[in-house]
């Protein structure tokens, strides 16, 4: 079988298969070009970013889906020439008397009866292959994707994902005319954690933190690890007061849930700043506010919640 991208990117995503080998962009282009011998495209100095790889993953999918568009155009047409002389032989064979040319005509529709069906098999399973291989790639991107937009340690958004979903529940508030509360959380004397237990602690403890908030959230809510010790909470179809309940309920968890780490029960608080979102404000403006309320939280002793103004 000639060594088409369609061909080439099913054997592809079957070797990475093979070997456990994520079917990232990265992973992808390096076996693709590993497989085909084709030249690798020069990089340029400096590190791709992210889309880089992705836009050079999208012409190689295009390039497929465009052998796919040839192979079913050939396939048509060989099945619309294939049916004339079929549609033909049965006609010759309505009219016809003499009964070796019959037999003949029998053995000639059985050919191209058998020839049509055997086309369309081939076609087939290179078609189904390919979107196997199609399928593969969409959910390995997906989870791709998902894995940009998460903080590597807690699992929580990064700041990449902030972006997108803070825009999204913005405008779909804007929307609908719902309300929107965005907290911002700062755990208090983080170093002191590091300092006394170890930087393995205070990864312990950001863990820790982030599966006491998760318990106090809803579905609808999101979390995001801002930077270092400080999380943002996005909230949607609430209000100041809710948001201020759902921290309240947090700061209890957090007096009855230490850190139990190597023996040892290592207690915090976190200070927290809510704003809520008013007509015609951006996200950058709603988060600031929200870290001024933070500051404000921390300059009246921590271990407190403060509203935005």
């Amino acid at each position: 079988m000639a060594q088409t991208p369609n061909v080439i990117g099913t054997a592809v995503m079957q070797l990475l298969k093979d070997r456990g080998e994520p079917a990232t962009p990265e992973n992808y282009e390096r076996t693709y070009y590993a497989l085909s011998g084709l030249p690798r495209p020069a990089k340029p100095s400096e590190p791709a970013d992210d889309n880089s790889a992705n836009l050079e993953l999208l012409a190689m999918l295009r390039e497929m889906v465009r052998e796919i568009t040839e192979k079913t155009a050939h396939l048509a047409n060989d099945l619309g020439e294939k049916n004339q002389g079929l549609a033909e032989n049965v006609s010759d064979l309505k009219s016809c008397r003499d009964k070796q040319e019959i037999l003949r005509l029998l053995s000639s529709v059985v050919m191209q009866a058998g020839s049509i069906h055997s086309t369309v098999e081939s076609s087939h399973q290179e078609l189904l292959e390919t979107r196997q291989s199609l399928n593969a790639m969409q959910e390995e991107l997906a989870e791709t994707r998902q894995m940009l937009n998460e903080d590597a340690l807690t699992g929580a958004l990064n700041r990449r994902g902030l972006d997108t979903t803070l825009s999204r529940e913005i405008a779909r508030a804007q929307r609908s005319n719902a309300r929107l509360s965005l907290a911002m959380v700062d755990l208090d004397h983080f170093k002191k954690v590091n300092d006394d237990f170890g930087h393995a602690a205070g990864d312990q403890m950001l863990m820790h933190f982030t599966s006491l908030i998760r318990s106090v959230m809803r579905k609808s809510d999101a979390l995001v690890r801002y930077g270092g010790e400080e999380f943002t909470l996005i909230l949607p179809e609430t209000d100041a007061r809710g948001a201020h309940f759902v921290l309240g309920r947090l700061q209890q968890m957090m007096a009855r849930s230490p850190l139990h780490y190597e023996g040892k029960q290592i207690n915090t608080t976190f200070s927290a700043g809510v704003a809520t979102l008013k007509p015609d404000e951006n996200g950058h403006a709603l988060l600031r506010r929200a870290d001024d309320a933070v500051y404000a939280a921390k300059n009246a002793g921590r271990n407190a919640i403060k509203l935005a103004q």
